[in-house]
């Protein structure tokens, strides 16, 4: 077993996942602290440690929590596993100095590499002029092939980007089209040609699917939902949303949170004990 501890500091709302807990504790010492400690708590532990925040689903109170410590403890490096993912909370993660940004559920192979990785640095400082890798270099993906985008492809990646950057706000077909230097016209063909639907079907897809996302936020009401993916009539929304899903907004997070103690109710239950299907 490794000798670098690690702190795992429960942000959750609903409940931390036991089989992160599981996994780091296979191959480190392991701390459980909860939000509600004190920051000298949550950083008290003997000899090197790593701290892993784990959120589901971060606000202002936990997040404010992690930028709190990282300035009360500076040295100490944090993980960040979190449930919820947007391209504004990665970002955040990096520029509040964590170390590695994880989007669960994770494969526990990584987790470990990742902290063993940290580890090692840890356990071998800045003392010498030279760097090294930590992390062996990633697998291009896929989806990142070298290869000639089409005309089309290249417009459409341009609005996606505009339209995912500014889902909250009044999106003009014709003002994204001259953003992209085209028409209308070309925009909307465009769409139809990569999706199958309209640019105006896609904007609405997006922002219900989005909304579905929020809405697993039980801190966040309906109405914020609504006005945060760019709805300004409730009413239209929930009609909207029901006929996407089959549900309202309030049933669809009901059956969403039912669901998920469900989950969470099989995860605390020993593997041995669990009844077999």
């Amino acid at each position: 077993m490794d000798r670098t501890t690690v702190v795992l500091l429960d942000a959750t709302q609903y409940g931390a996942d036991p089989e992160l807990g599981r996994a780091i504790e296979s191959r480190f010492p392991l701390k459980r602290r909860k939000k509600t400690e004190s920051n000298k708590d949550i950083c008290s532990c003997d000899g090197n440690a790593i701290l892993c925040f784990e959120f589901d689903f971060p606000d202002i109170s936990t997040l404010s929590l992690l930028n709190d410590i990282k300035r009360d403890c500076p040295s100490i490096p944090i993980l960040m596993f979190t449930e919820q993912h947007s391209e504004a909370l990665a970002v955040w993660a990096l520029r509040a100095r964590v170390w590695n940004y994880f989007v669960k559920p994770v494969a526990p192979e990584a987790v470990l590499s990742s902290l063993a990785a940290l580890s090692r640095l840890m356990a071998n400082p800045a003392a010498h002029d030279h760097r090294h890798l930590v992390t062996p270099p990633q697998q291009l993906p896929n989806d990142s092939r070298f290869q000639k985008h089409r005309t089309e492809d290249k417009l459409v990646e341009l609005a996606v980007a505009h339209i995912e950057q500014h889902l909250h706000e009044k999106l003009s077909q014709s003002d994204i089209a001259e953003r992209c230097n085209t028409t209308s016209y070309h925009l909307s063909r465009a769409f139809k040609q990569c999706y199958g639907i309209t640019f105006q079907d896609y904007i609405m897809r997006r922002r219900l699917d989005r909304a579905g996302e929020l809405l697993c936020n039980a801190s966040a009401s309906v109405s914020d939902v609504c006005w945060s993916v760019g709805f300004r009539d409730a009413s239209y929304f929930t009609r909207m949303f029901s006929r996407h899903t089959g549900l309202t907004p309030s049933q669809y997070r009901r059956t969403w949170l039912e669901k998920r103690s469900t989950i969470q109710t099989d995860l605390n239950v020993p593997v041995a004990l669990r009844p077999e299907k």
